[in-house]
């Protein structure tokens, strides 16, 4: 437990580290390259980012396979099958990506022939090259991590991207200084993620004492494993149409100006939700465990409620503290201009608190092998988001393309809960309330108190700096106060027995 907290807690740095080098290498790349430079690279990354759709998410099925093979005390020889026959997926959908990517690098020319000159089509095509390159390595590189999260090296991951984050911005600032061209940043990816997958190989085989070859494939293996990469094929699918669709459609519809406001807004989402989406594969292996032992219905549910506590927890404070607080950090960050990405950021993030509230429950579904039913119903959530997107945009503007997403995830929720309750028995309403018990409350009451006095400060910096610490203060407070379970109170009870001892 101690080493999956810590895990988690290096997960978390991970993605700060993440934010903080990415807003800041984007600005410099963008000073020191130029804006046509710059924009050749964005171009074509997002095209070759089209390739990412053929993921299968073979990550998680290793970490899926190998944590049920670990808990069921499977034969070395059993373990070896499963990691041969995901090594094999990866090895093919690599092969796929390859011929895919032949096809798209001989369709550059033609797409882009309006936009791009000669001299920018023809270094457009070797980054293509190397961006696929990265996107290959990368998943090899999910595919070796999947490994290691099941033998619950739970730190690995986090090591290994925050030792690329380090590399990869000093190596750019470094390069990119002495020779301006956006060459050198895919180059440099190149570079950095195959001496990931290369550290990944050294690791698996004299850490975790396992060999990664194809040689012992397994059909029975590989049959069994479809459906959840289909599963995560389709939710890739699902998550990539969600973050567009409202500003393709904003894009057709609306201008240029009304695109760059949702994108805010959208943005500040995708923080919330890469933050509460962490502990969920954490977890995995500690689910499995629990499914394999044989835990259902209302006990299998009771041992769901810590890890979603502390979603609720991470997320509700993101959330309603973006509430009270989000009008003068929009105000400060992107002008008052931008003030309106604050009600589409809350219209987006509200539902999606609910929606990760439970989600630790997705695990319960990798290791009983029934996730692909999840993946059509958020595949029909994103069906009728499309249609309710332009509907609402037409006559709300891009407030209408946030709510419209609001909507179909609305519908997504219920339609989940129910899936959940009659497949694998969760006890779905004591879920709900045990995991916002003592927490939910002071959340909200934070949120309402620094909205408040917001109203009477005039300062949007003094009132950023004052209500946010009235806002940590009242829902930090308030749960450690009074919000805390019984298991919460041991666990904190050890803690300080622990430094008491050593004091």
């Amino acid at each position: 437990m101690k080493k999956r907290g810590f895990g988690i807690a290096l997960s978390y740095v991970n993605t700060f580290l993440n934010m903080v080098c990415g807003l800041l290498l984007s600005s410099f790349l963008l000073r020191i390259l130029g804006d046509t430079e710059y924009g050749v690279y964005q171009t074509i990354s997002s095209f070759a980012n089209y390739l990412i759709l053929l993921e299968f998410g073979t990550g998680t099925v290793m970490a899926r396979n190998l944590s049920k093979c670990r808990a069921e005390n499977a034969s070395p020889l059993e373990i070896q099958k499963n990691i041969s026959t995901i090594l094999g997926i990866t090895s093919i959908l690599s092969a796929v990506i390859v011929i895919v990517a032949v096809v798209f690098y001989f369709a550059i020319d033609n797409i882009y022939a309006a936009s791009l000159d000669a001299f920018q089509i023809a270094s457009a095509k070797n980054m293509f090259i190397c961006i696929v390159g990265v996107l290959v390595l990368n998943f090899y590189a999910q595919t070796i991590n999947g490994i290691a999260l099941a033998h619950e090296e739970y730190t690995f991951s986090s090591k290994i991207s925050i030792a690329k984050t380090v590399v990869r911005t000093a190596a750019l600032v470094g390069l990119i200084s002495w020779y301006p061209k956006s060459i050198i940043i895919v180059i440099i990816d190149v570079i950095v993620n195959l001496a990931t997958v290369v550290y990944g190989m050294f690791f698996c085989k004299y850490k975790i004492k396992v060999s990664l070859n194809i040689k012992n494939m397994d059909a029975a293996i590989l049959k069994a494993s479809l459906p959840l990469c289909i599963a995560l094929f389709l939710q890739t699918i699902v998550n990539q149409t969600n973050s567009t669709v409202g500003k393709f459609v904003i894009g057709v519809i609306m201008k240029p100006e009304n695109v760059a406001l949702y994108s805010v807004g959208l943005y500040v989402y995708s923080i919330f939700s890469s933050l509460t989406t962490i502990p969920v594969s954490i977890y995995l292996p500690q689910v499995t465990k629990d499914v394999v032992a044989g835990f259902e219905g209302k006990e299998l549910t009771g041992r769901l409620i810590q890890p979603c506590r502390l979603i609720v927890m991470i997320g509700g404070m993101v959330l309603f503290g973006f509430v009270g607080v989000g009008r003068p950090f929009i105000s400060i960050v992107y002008g008052e201009a931008y003030m309106q990405a604050w009600i589409i950021a809350i219209i987006l993030m509200l539902p999606m608190f609910v929606n990760m509230s439970n989600a630790i429950v997705i695990n319960v579904l990798d290791a009983k092998n029934k996730r692909l039913i999840r993946s059509v119903i958020m595949m029909v959530s994103t069906i009728l988001n499309i249609f309710i997107s332009i509907f609402m945009i037409r006559k709300f503007g891009v407030i209408g393309a946030a709510v419209a997403t609001a909507v179909s995830l609305c519908i997504q929720i219920i339609l989940l809960n129910i899936y959940y309750a009659k497949a694998i028995k969760i006890k779905v309403m004591y879920l709900f309330f045990n995991v916002y018990k003592g927490i939910l409350i002071y959340q909200i009451l934070a949120a309402a108190v620094a909205f408040a006095l917001g109203r009477i400060i005039s300062n949007v910096y003094a009132e950023f700096l004052i209500c946010g610490a009235i806002y940590v203060l009242i829902a930090f407070g308030g749960v450690a106060l009074f919000g805390k379970n019984e298991a919460e109170k041991m666990t904190i009870e050890n803690i300080v027995k622990k430094i008491t001892r050593k004091a």
